[in-house]
């Protein structure tokens, strides 16, 4: 107690310094007189109750479980009856014939003939 009666003095009279050393001395001298803890003792003392198992499913339950099937299968059977008549490797294959076809000289140039 004297120590931190000394420390606060030194923290008035503006030696912060001298003032934290005093501090860290006393909590050092207080620290060392405690026996570690042990089982019990080491703060852990909260224990909660366990948590109450889940039931069955209830008429809500059943309900949500059935309209988001529906929905998967609704979005399913819209997604094959609105799919594209071409795969994504036979639009590939369009549009770089398309791009070979524009970089292509037209058919006079090739020939070397004059348009008429």
């Amino acid at each position: 107690m004297a120590e931190l009666q000394q420390a606060k003095a030194a923290l008035q009279a503006g030696n912060p310094a001298q003032g934290r050393a005093l501090l860290q001395e006393s909590i050092t001298v207080a620290l060392s007189t405690l026996e570690p803890a042990t089982g019990g003792e080491t703060g852990t003392t909260a224990v909660l109750d366990p948590l109450p198992p889940r039931g069955g499913l209830s008429g809500a339950d059943w309900g949500f479980l059935t309209v988001s099937l529906l929905a998967v299968i609704t979005g399913l059977l819209l997604a094959y009856m609105f799919r594209p008549d071409q795969n994504v490797r036979e639009l590939r294959l369009l549009l770089a014939w398309k791009h070979r076809r524009q970089d292509l000289p037209s058919k006079h140039q090739r020939s070397g003939r004059k348009e008429r």
